[in-house]
């Protein structure tokens, strides 16, 4: 049965339950709403709260733990995590335990490999304790890849590779059967030691929910210092519903028929470590080149296709071909705009926008940027881009102002033209113009000298003072807060 629509009265009044302390009757009514809609990341997180007020340390833990479960992004998960940390892996009361249970659902492993001796072990075996058994989909090792599989515990099967991952993968599809779910991972990714409870839960959770739920799982990219975890990667859907993968590259879950159907999507902490972006990982297997090339070959296959261009656009910004990556993205956008299906409009138009800026197409980026906040209003990029080319316009335009107050008093002193120049513009109007932009732009002692300048013309002028006796109380304060900068 799917997963029942949220009802807006349930969580007001938990809320004042919590906010009134009274622990016990939020917890009351929150069993109820898990029953009915165990899905509901919010309602285990109050559950969660409650019980960890009430002292039930490890109960609050398992809640906060199927929380995080299906709200892999939650900011409150880590400080849960370290409070909670001594209580981790012990059970919660028999009533929680029961409420916790879900159906078991067969769960299966698959992995997509070829030449990944110094990876395939540590991948399969890191993915075996969370699934029923784990396939290996070979593409032609020569390395010893296939036997170090096996010894791990896998099923291998050899598939021809013809320069499309979804068609590779698909070739597994006849050896994982039509029951239960299954979850991909490439061979250089490693499930993480704390989630491998989770595949078989969410498969339970999402079982019976119709239509059919694709799951995304977290990819902790490792680029030297940084760790970037990357939330966008679908990997795991049910056996048996006509869904399969599609795409030479950056392949996506379809259907096999081809034929749109009505699917939900969500995300899951199935967290796997990622180390396959490393520059020098890429620039040794040259994943840049032969990305970009089976990219080319999917849009001339499919030349309607967003998600081709999309991708083609975003990986030829990032081997640094900027003008042919904009038009790859245009194009990605004009598709994208009319297939209701394809989800990623918003990041082909942040990633246009990032590289008109890169061109100082700024007005340009700024109408991109327009229409993405105008379309995903709920898409935090969107907003950035729309600030900081904002700012970046602002910029311009105060270097503007000051360059052309700048040009007013070069030229007014040779003018000799038939119009008369009001003697105001050079001599007061352009120099407390060029002041008020170079205090925008932070060079506040050389706009103070402008208006002091300015003041011998009009030393009555109100503003004026005033932006003089401003600057200088900032000057003060300054050199109050630093008293050892005039010194130095």
């Amino acid at each position: 049965m799917a997963t029942v629509p949220e009802a807006p009265d349930w969580k007001e009044e938990v809320i004042q339950h919590l906010r009134a302390q009274r622990w016990q009757e939020a917890v009351d009514l929150l069993v109820s709403r898990v029953r009915t809609s165990p899905t509901d990341a919010q309602a285990w997180v109050f559950m969660a709260e409650a019980l960890e007020h009430l002292g039930e340390r490890a109960g609050a833990w398992r809640c906060y733990d199927r929380g995080w479960m299906l709200d892999p992004q939650a900011a409150w998960a880590p400080a849960a995590e370290a409070r909670l940390q001594d209580v981790r892996g012990q059970s919660g009361p028999e009533w929680l335990e029961a409420l916790l249970t879900v159906p078991k659902v067969r769960v299966v492993g698959a992995i997509l490999a070829k030449d990944e001796a110094e990876n395939i072990e540590r991948c399969v075996r890191a993915l075996l304790p969370a699934v029923d058994a784990v396939f290996v989909a070979d593409t032609g090792s020569t390395d010893g890849t296939q036997d170090i599989a096996r010894e791990a515990g896998a099923t291998v099967v050899e598939v021809p590779w013809e320069d499309d991952f979804g068609k590779a993968r698909s070739c597994l599809d006849p050896h994982l059967g039509t029951e239960g779910w299954v979850l991909w991972v490439d061979a250089d990714e490693f499930l993480r030691e704390d989630d491998v409870h989770v595949p078989r839960t969410v498969a339970g959770l999402y079982e019976q929910v119709d239509p059919p739920m694709l799951l995304r799982f977290v990819q902790v990219n490792h680029l030297g210092n940084v760790v970037d975890p990357n939330y966008d990667t679908t990997r795991m859907f049910p056996l048996g519903k006509g869904l399969s993968w599609r795409g030479r590259i950056h392949e996506q879950v379809a259907t096999v028929s081809g034929v749109p159907m009505r699917i939900q999507r969500g995300a899951v902490r199935i967290r796997v470590d990622h180390w396959g972006y490393e520059r020098s990982v890429m620039q040794a297997r040259d994943k840049f080149n032969r990305n970009i090339r089976l990219l080319r070959a999917w849009t001339q296959d499919e030349p309607k296709n967003p998600a081709a261009w999309g991708f083609l656009g975003r990986d030829l910004f990032i081997s640094g071909s900027i003008e042919e990556a904009i038009n790859a993205l245009y194009q990605a956008e004009r598709l994208g705009q009319r297939d209701r299906n394809y989800a990623r409009l918003p990041e082909v138009r942040a990633v246009l926008c990032e590289a008109l800026v890169r061109l100082k197409r700024l007005e340009e980026a700024r109408v991109v940027a327009e229409r993405t906040t105008q379309d995903a209003p709920d898409f935090p990029t969107g907003w950035y881009w729309k600030g900081h080319i904002a700012l970046l316009q602002a910029n311009e335009a105060v270097q503007t102002a000051i360059a052309a107050s700048r040009k007013v008093r070069e030229l007014a002193p040779r003018y000799r033209g038939l119009v008369s120049v009001n003697p105001d513009i050079p001599q007061f109007l352009a120099p407390v113009t060029e002041a008020d932009a170079l205090k925008m732009a932070g060079q506040w002692e050389a706009a103070l000298a402008l208006y002091q300048q300015a003041t011998r013309v009009k030393p009555d002028h109100e503003g004026v003072k005033q932006q003089i006796a401003s600057l200088t109380e900032r000057a003060r304060r300054i050199a109050s807060q630093n008293p050892g900068a005039n010194s130095r």
